[in-house]
């Protein structure tokens, strides 16, 4: 009996919604009440209550399970939408050329990261539809940060003004890293530029160095060359850092790193220019006690 109600009150969400089928509960609360007026029972206004009650109840385990299965199909969805955005680019790996990367970090003492990024790119393929970023925290976060991650992506104009919003599609992999792929709004001429800026609240992201007090690297990796790349690193007021380089050397490589002090927060800020593709590189960041 209880699996054709469940087979029957399915067929009804399907055919009406959930808004058929508050109508038809309020529909019979209120015979109910009309019932309990005329004959003064109160049995009858318990039985309708009781009624109810149980059909909310059911309603609302229906729709719970209904909201886990679309978020299951949703990530799945994404997940595959990831995987081949990744097989395009690693099959045309010249779509685009960097010109600039700027990203600055600006932590807090529990960890907590705010993060922009400045990019600007020149289309390189006329297949060039989409740009892929991948980023991770650098250390095994629980998943329930996940979903308190916070991004979005527009582009910039020629005067450094803000532009529309790019529509992002993002997953979370398996090994933690946010997977993120901003589409353009119309595809892009070949050896035209793009712009465009990134920012995120990323929460408990830089925990291992200020709360765990290791060291923690801040690095990129790009898969084509990069003309300058500038990463830096604000600190809370009263923080001081030891740092070094990461697979960097004076004899190979262009790269200026300097520490400077501004509105009473320590500035670590990293440049490289003509970077090769294909090499972590970065900096590593530890708390002086």
């Amino acid at each position: 009996m209880l699996k054709s109600f469940a087979q029957w009150l399915e067929k009804f969400l399907q055919d009406e919604g959930a808004v058929g089928f508050v109508k038809g509960l309020l529909g019979l609360i209120v015979f109910g009440a009309v019932l309990s007026a005329l004959f003064g029972s109160t049995a009858i206004r318990t039985a309708f209550v009781i009624g109810a009650l149980v059909l909310t109840l059911v309603l609302l385990t229906h729709l719970s399970t209904r909201v886990a299965k679309l978020e299951s199909d949703t990530k799945e969805y994404r997940g595959l939408l990831s995987k081949y955005c990744k097989l395009l680019t690693e099959l045309q790996p010249s779509l685009f050329d960097i010109k600039s990367w700027e990203q600055e970090a600006v932590i807090e003492a529990n960890g907590d990261t705010y993060e922009l990024i400045t990019v600007n790119a020149v289309i390189r393929n006329s297949e060039a539809r989409f740009f892929r970023l991948v980023f991770g925290a650098g250390w095994d976060q629980p998943k329930s940060i996940e979903k308190q991650v916070t991004a979005r992506v527009r582009s910039l104009l020629v005067d450094g003004s803000e532009g529309p919003s790019f529509q992002v599609t993002s997953h979370w992999g398996a090994d933690g890293k946010l997977d993120m792929v901003s589409h353009f709004h119309s595809p892009a001429e070949v050896d035209s530029e793009v712009r465009l800026k990134m920012e995120w609240t990323w929460p408990k992201k830089c925990v291992p160095l200020m709360v765990h007090k290791k060291p923690d690297p801040f690095v990129f990796y790009f898969r084509q060359p990069v003309e300058r790349a500038t990463y830096k690193v604000v600190l809370p007021k009263g923080v001081n850092v030891h740092w070094d380089v990461v697979a960097l050397s004076q004899a190979r490589d262009d790269f200026e790193i300097t520490a400077s002090t501004n509105a009473g927060r320590v500035e670590i800020r990293l440049i490289i220019k003509n970077l090769p593709a294909d090499r972590r590189v970065g900096m590593l960041l530890e708390l002086q006690r």
